[in-house]
């Protein structure tokens, strides 16, 4: 393999493929990137065991080859380079020039190459904005309890003309709803996608283009651009979410800054107890909302003006499960809506950005011993 390439190009097609790279693992292919060079591009490729991220760049190409190097080496060698960096395999070595810089390093001749054709499918094809926007709008209440293993992913689910994609803990429930067009190939489909699959591919695309889904029986493929990614889907069934949902009909609810409740969240979070949930109490009445928190050390009382419509109530709940929804709204005023101090609180936007987009998030709340 001889190749010439741009070093800003070569870092940041690093810096893709790196993402399936394994950082702690006696497992040698999952530490390496793989090259292959063909016509004028440069095809980068890794593997952890869990994804498979592939992704290419132009190149001068004076000899097609394929050759595998340390991911961590490399991206300290082409970091620290700068201009036109030229790339030469032979003989199980390999050397990198670039100006004054001349590397000679051991290649790794074996990479496990597995079949990274696109399935025979019509892809889903959705916004990288709306995408990004919506994987941040739900990732923080998947699961971390790996017992659960449906709960550890975003379902995403295509029911009437609407991409739902849901995650939940068993503490709150983050349900985001974005209408696109689809396929009716897709009508009633559903499948559980790792969030650290989706976590990766948020920090790789870029907003002004799209991204195309491709599902076949066990995998789902996202492309965008000259990136590929492929993961496992959880064959797992997922929980009936709309039920939780659905089963919310409020006797009080109330208006307010959404900027203005994280600020108090955050505040009232300096003196909550972490061995008590993070417990805050809220107490509503009339035009305003009362915020309090105490431990062995002190105590904390926030007041802010809402807009009641309903009776008051007072209730508890986990500060952070409470905080990280709210700042996942993209409005500036939000709507929380209660039965009573028992059951579920349910938050929407009051005056969303996105008109084809719904965001709605569910938290249980802390029983409070009298």
């Amino acid at each position: 393999m001889k190749i010439e390439v741009k070093q800003n190009e070569l870092m940041n097609a690093i810096n893709i493929a790196s993402k399936a790279v394994s950082r702690n693992t006696n497992i040698q292919i999952h530490e390496l990137i793989y090259f292959e060079a063909d016509t004028d591009r440069l095809t980068l490729t890794a593997f952890d065991g869990e994804i498979t991220i592939k992704t290419s760049i132009e190149a001068i190409v004076k000899e097609a080859g394929e050759i595998a190097l340390k991911a961590n080496l490399l991206s300290s060698i082409i970091r620290k380079l700068s201009g036109t960096i030229k790339i030469e395999s032979k003989e199980g070595k390999i050397n990198i020039k670039s100006e004054n810089s001349n590397f000679n390093l051991i290649a790794f001749e074996y990479f496990e190459k597995q079949d990274l054709s696109l399935p025979d499918t019509k892809p889903l094809e959705i916004a990288n904005d709306k995408l990004k926007r919506s994987i941040l709008q739900t990732e923080f209440a998947t699961s971390l309890d790996e017992t659960k293993l449906a709960l550890t992913g975003i379902l995403f689910e295509l029911k009437k003309g609407a991409l739902n994609m849901v995650a939940l803990d068993g503490y709150r429930v983050a349900h985001k709803e974005n209408i696109i067009d689809y396929s009716t190939d897709y009508e009633d489909s559903e499948f559980i996608i790792p969030k650290r699959s989706l976590m990766e591919w948020s920090r790789i695309i870029s907003e002004d283009t799209s991204t195309s889904i491709y599902k076949n029986e066990n995998d789902i493929v996202f492309e965008s651009d000259a990136t590929t990614m492929y993961c496992r889907v959880i064959d797992k069934n997922f929980i009936d979410y709309k039920s939780i949902l659905e089963n919310n009909a409020a006797q009080s609810k109330i208006k307010l800054d959404k900027d203005s409740l994280i600020r108090a969240l955050d505040r009232a979070q300096v003196l909550s107890d972490p061995g008590r949930a993070n417990l805050i109490r809220i107490e509503i009445a009339e035009d305003h909302m009362i915020i309090k928190s105490n431990s062995e050390i002190g105590d904390v009382r926030e007041v802010l003006e809402v807009s009641l419509e309903g009776e008051g109530l007072d209730i508890a709940f986990n500060a952070r499960y409470m905080q990280e929804g709210v700042r996942a709204f993209d409005s500036e005023t939000i709507e929380l809506s209660f039965q009573s101090s028992l059951n579920p609180c349910l938050i929407h936007p009051v005056d969303s950005k996105y008109e084809d987009e719904n965001f709605t998030y569910l938290v249980l709340p802390v029983r409070l011993a009298n």
